[in-house]
């Protein structure tokens, strides 16, 4: 375990990246439970102490990874409708795409609401949501140079209230496994389909409704 503290800014960032990385990684392996600290620190080949130096809280590590895999997700939807080959079916593939095969994104999008954001101080949770803010206003605005009848108070709603339609699809979808098993072959219409289905669906009915 490498208990060297970095001392230089670059080494301080690739170590601090180190820990954010390690706990992607544990979420791919295993959700429930979260990962805790000790785990957090055992796959980053560091100390708590070393956890503790870059983040007040392990609930900040997930949600500084939460804010990365945003900001990925967000480059790719700028590099779209920044791009001469934009149209809205394709947005839509590459947002239901997202959606259906990040998990990890998925995954800390629905327990940020009262468990990530119940142990971070009001400073950490104000930048993090000023910058998923900003981030999604950015979109919004890029956005109108494509669709021309948009408005960006109906961009900024379309992109929030989808956000956390899909959420809840993705949560319904993807239930624990015990859940899962335990509803296996019941033929119950209300776990019938699909998640692309559903989202694909559910952005079609909010974008006919907003413009309706």
């Amino acid at each position: 375990m490498d208990k060297k503290r970095a001392r230089r800014p670059e080494e301080k960032e690739i170590r601090k990246q180190s820990i954010v990385t390690a706990l992607r990684t544990l979420l791919e392996k295993q959700k429930h439970p979260l990962p805790s600290t000790q785990e957090i620190a055992e796959a980053a080949g560091v100390t708590k102490g070393v956890i503790y130096f870059y983040f007040k809280t392990r609930e900040e590590i997930f949600l500084t990874l939460h804010l990365q895999e945003a900001d990925l997700f967000f480059k790719e939807l700028g590099e779209l409708l920044q791009g001469q080959d934009y149209s809205l079916a394709k947005l839509k593939e590459k947002i239901i795409h997202q959606f259906s095969q990040n998990e990890i994104f998925m995954f800390l999008g629905l327990i940020i609401p009262g468990i990530l954001e119940s142990n971070v101080d009001h400073d950490f949770l104000y930048e993090f949501k000023r910058t998923t803010s900003d981030s999604m206003d950015e979109l919004a605005r890029v956005w109108l140079s494509k669709e021309t009848n948009l408005t960006i108070a109906n961009a900024r709603k379309f992109i929030l209230r989808f956000y956390f339609l899909g959420l809840m699809l993705w949560q319904h979808h993807n239930p624990p496994e015990d859940v899962k098993n335990a509803f296996m072959n019941k033929n119950l219409w209300l776990l019938e389909g699909d998640l692309g289905s559903a989202l694909s669906e559910s952005f079609d009915w909010i974008w006919k409704g907003m413009n309706s």
